[in-house]
């Protein structure tokens, strides 16, 4: 799946993002068991905050790093504010970072917790760090299911949406695009203000879609072919596709609209 979706040469920062939250997701539920099934104990109570700090920490750093990584690789961080900023990756930005916070609290009260055992005291403390855990885990499976359903990105075989103020009988220019990897060609790169309709055809080997003013076609599957009415008044339009990694591989351009 990975591989049909990405360009080559992401393959280590997606494999290191991959390994760094499973090690994070896995340390999470082991601390978290550890610290419910203690009853008091303490050497579980102990091992229960050992695995938080020794394996889940890194496993988020590693994660988080390879994140940022992907991030700049595939071109995200150049593309405009409503391509870069789509729901998903907020969505995976604020579990990353929001998670490095709670992270930091639960380690701080897991430690002072720890440190009151010493003493005999209750492990009040690392329970609300067991808590604390449970929802950072929690929190991955939200982000998981984000990264991979891509929320508010159409899927394949969906219907390509129908631009608002684009009434049926108006004149409209049609404008072919080819689809490959990785690149888009289109038959005219300068229109008349008014409606357009894109025939995008994927020639290319992995499914593509046509964004362009905020609107996105339905997902193409090699071979196949789909349609996207858009309004469009004067102006300078970005196109691309939306898939991971294909607008930072080349698959986006520049539209003039008199």
């Amino acid at each position: 799946m990975l591989a049909a979706i990405r360009p080559a040469g992401q393959d280590l920062p997606v494999l290191l993002h991959i390994v760094g939250a499973t090690l994070a997701f896995g340390a999470l539920l082991a601390s978290a068991s550890f610290i419910a099934l203690a009853r008091g104990q303490v050497r579980l109570l102990r091992l229960g905050y050992f695995s938080l700090l020794f394996v889940a920490l890194p496993g988020w750093i590693l994660m988080r790093v390879a994140g940022e990584w992907i991030y700049r690789k595939q071109g995200w961080s150049g593309l405009p504010n409503e391509f870069k900023h789509a729901a998903w990756l907020r969505i995976g930005f604020i579990v990353a970072d929001g998670g490095g916070i709670l992270f930091l609290v639960a380690l701080v009260l897991g430690g002072i917790g720890v440190y009151r055992l010493r003493s005999g005291k209750s492990a009040q403390l690392l329970k609300l760090t067991m808590v604390i855990a449970l929802a950072l885990a929690l929190a991955y499976v939200v982000a998981v299911w984000a990264m991979t359903g891509k929320p508010g990105q159409p899927s394949l075989g969906a219907s390509a949406p129908t631009a608002p103020g684009a009434p049926a009988g108006n004149t409209a220019t049609t404008v072919a695009v080819t689809a490959n990897e990785f690149k888009f060609e289109l038959s005219k790169t300068t229109l008349p203000h008014g409606n357009v309709i894109f025939t995008i055809v994927n020639k290319g080997k992995l499914a593509h879609d046509f964004s362009i003013n905020g609107k996105t076609s339905s997902l193409v599957s090699p071979g196949k072919s789909t349609k996207l009415t858009v309004a469009l008044k004067a102006g300078t339009f970005v196109y691309l596709c939306t898939v991971p990694g294909h607008a930072g591989a080349g698959m986006k351009g520049d539209l003039t609209v008199n």
